[in-house]
Formats: C-alpha cells, structure tokens, sequence
C-alpha cells in the first residue's frame, strides 16, 4: 500500500508539472498576442500602407463630396445680403445639429489623422536614418 500511495503521489507530481508547463506556455502565448507594441514593430508595414490608403480614400471622398455633392446652388452669393442670409441659414442648421459633428466622423477623421501622422514620422525616420549612417561614417573616416 506504501509503494501505491508514492506511486500516485509522484504521478501527480509529473502531472503537476505537466500542467504547470502547459499554463506557463498558454501564458507566454496570451502575452505575445496582447503586445501591441511587438505587433506594431512586426506588422509596420501593412499598416502604414492602411494608414496611406484610408487617408488617400478619405480625402478623395472628401474632394468628390466637395465638388459633386454640395448643395444646389446656381451662383455664389451676389450681394452681401446673400451671404448674410446664407451665413444665417447655416448658423440655423447648425443650432439644430447642436453644433457637433457625428461620432463615427469624429472617429474617422482622429484615426485618418493618427494613420496620416504615423506614415509621416515613419517616412521621415526612413529618410533621416540613411543620412545619419553617411554622416556617422564621414565622422568616422575624419577621425581615423
């Protein structure tokens, strides 16, 4: 009966041990997949081209908007009155809107400006990062 507890009690053990393994490795997988950090630096690329696609399409739909969706007008304002009535048509519709622009847009327009401003700082470290090289072997020459 002694030799059969040990028995169980070291099968346990290897079980133990076996699981504890199993939870360390779920563990390292979990905090791999949650670094965003460590998947921004993998996946760089593709998601400044996203960057630069959204914002392309988000000014083009901008510029088509602008130029073929406006309101239907005839002329620009002639007299000052005009513009005036204009101006106090648009304050008009703007106090029924509460003056703020949709959520979704708000959305867009923050993520288009973060994409376009991460594509910059990572085109601009790309094109200093050469330069830098160049410089650091010209020091490097001078002083040897």
């Amino acid at each position: 009966m002694g030799q059969a507890a040990d028995t169980a009690r070291q099968e346990r053990e290897l079980t133990k041990q076996a699981l504890s393994e199993r939870v360390e490795r779920f563990e390292e997988r979990v905090r791999e997949e949650l670094d965003w950090r460590a998947r921004l630096r993998r996946n760089r690329r593709t998601l400044v081209v996203v960057g630069a696609g959204a914002t392309a399409l988000i000014a083009a739909l901008i510029l088509l908007r602008s130029r073929f969706g406006g309101s239907a007008r005839a002329d620009a304002p002639a007299t000052l009155d005009d513009v005036a009535g204009e101006l106090h048509e648009i304050r008009k519709q703007l106090e029924r809107r509460g003056g703020e622009s949709p959520l979704w847009q708000r959305l867009v327009i923050r993520s288009a400006v973060a994409a376009a401003s991460a594509g910059g700082a990572y085109a601009a470290r790309r094109m200093v990062q050469p330069t830098q090289v160049k410089q650091e072997g010209t020091e490097a020459a001078r002083a040897g």
